[in-house]
C-alpha cells in the first residue's frame, strides 16, 4: 500500500494508462489546433506555373523584417507584400540575407512606398502560414502591416530583386539546424487533400492542412537524367536520409537556373547521389492531372496531396 491506499501494482496501471491517453492527445493536437487551408486558383495560372521552377513578379512591398533572421533562425529576410501576377498574400524571402546587404537595402528603400519592384525567384505555395483563412487568387488585397501575413504563396527563395542577383545566396545555411529526413518527408507523405476542380469559375480548388517544415536535410538518387526548362531543370529522383535509408521512391525535384544546385545536377546521370538542402512545395503539375482526370476516376481528387522540392542548397560531402 502506499499514501493513496492503492495497491503499488494498480497505481503503476493507473499511471500507465494515463501517460497512454496524454500521449493520444497530443497526437491529436496538429489536427485540433490547425483549420483546414482553402485555396481557390486560376486554372490559367496552374497550367503558366506548373512546370516552371521561377515566377517574375512586379511585387509592392508593404512590410519588411529590420534585418535577417540569424543563422540559427534560418537566415531568411521575410518581405511581404502583393503582385499582380500572383493575386494572393505573398511573402518574398532572401535565403542567407546578411551576405546580401545591398539587396536587403533594395528592400528597405521601397518598402511602404507603393511602388512595385521587380523581384523573381522560386515560386512556392505551401501551408506553413495560411491560418484558418480562405485564399482566393484574384480577390482585392490591402497593404500589408505584417511582415508575416497569412499566406500560401511565397518567392522563396529570391533570385534577384530589382537589379541586384542573389542567386549563388542558394547554399546551406550555416549554424541552422535543419529538418530530419525521415520526420518531414513522413509528414509530407501524409498530408492530407481534397481538390475541387471549377469549371466554371475556371479555377481549381485545394483544401488542405498547415505543413511547415521547411529547410530538410536529405541525399537524393536521380531516377533518370535531369531535364532542361525555360527557368532551371526538374528530374524525379528517390530521397534517402543521411544514413542512406530509403524514404520516398520517385517525387519530382527542381532547380532554378544558374543557382549552384543547378549547375551541380546538370552533369549528373541516372543513379547519381547528391546531398542536399530542400523546400517543399505543392506540386501544382499534379494537381492539373487530377482535376483533368477526376471524371475517370473521381478518387483522384482525395490523393494526398502532391508536392516536389525546391533544391536550395548542395553540401560538400
Amino acid at each position: 500500500m502506499n499514501r493513496s491506499g492503492m495497491p503499488g501494482k494498480y497505481r503503476y496501471a493507473s499511471a500507465c494508462i494515463i501517460r497512454s491517453l496524454f500521449a493520444l492527445v497530443l497526437l491529436a493536437l496538429p489536427s485540433l489546433s490547425y483549420a483546414d487551408v482553402t485555396i481557390t486558383m486560376k486554372n490559367s495560372f496552374i497550367e503558366k506555373y506548373k512546370n516552371r521552377a521561377t515566377i517574375d513578379t512586379s511585387f509592392t512591398i508593404d512590410k519588411a523584417h529590420k534585418k535577417p533572421n540569424s543563422p540559427s533562425k534560418d537566415g531568411d529576410l521575410h518581405i511581404a507584400g502583393r503582385a499582380p501576377e500572383i493575386g494572393l498574400p505573398a511573402v518574398a524571402e532572401i535565403m542567407n540575407a546578411a551576405e546580401k546587404s545591398e539587396a536587403v537595402h533594395v528592400v528597405h528603400e521601397m518598402e511602404g512606398t507603393g511602388k512595385p519592384i521587380a523581384i523573381s525567384g522560386a515560386w512556392r505555395m505551401w501551408c506553413e502560414h495560411g491560418g484558418g483563412s480562405k485564399q482566393v487568387q484574384g480577390a482585392k488585397l490591402e497593404p500589408f502591416d505584417t511582415s508575416n501575413p497569412d499566406h500560401v504563396f511565397e518567392i522563396h527563395p529570391v533570385t534577384k530583386i530589382g537589379d541586384k542577383s542573389v542567386l549563388d545566396s542558394l547554399h546551406p545555411i550555416e549554424g541552422f539546424r535543419t529538418k530530419e529526413a525521415h520526420d518531414a518527408f513522413s509528414r509530407y507523405e501524409n498530408l492530407k487533400a481534397r481538390i475541387i476542380p471549377e469549371a466554371k469559375k475556371k479555377a481549381t480548388t485545394i483544401v488542405t492542412s498547415m505543413a511547415g517544415y521547411n529547410y530538410v536535410e536529405f541525399v537524393l538518387e536521380l531516377s533518370e537524367e535531369p531535364h532542361e526548362v525555360e527557368d532551371g531543370r526538374m528530374v524525379f529522383a528517390s530521397v534517402h536520409d543521411l544514413e542512406g535509408e530509403l524514404l520516398v521512391r520517385k517525387r519530382r525535384m527542381v532547380f532554378v537556373k544558374d543557382t549552384p544546385p543547378e549547375l551541380a545536377v546538370k552533369s549528373l546521370k541516372k543513379g547519381d547521389r547528391l546531398h542536399v538542402l530542400g523546400l517543399p512545395r505543392i506540386d501544382l503539375a499534379l494537381v492539373s492531372w487530377r482535376a483533368k482526370n477526376a471524371k475517370k476516376d473521381p478518387s483522384v481528387l482525395n490523393w494526398n496531396l502532391p508536392y516536389e522540392i525546391i533544391v536550395v542548397g548542395v553540401y560538400k560531402d
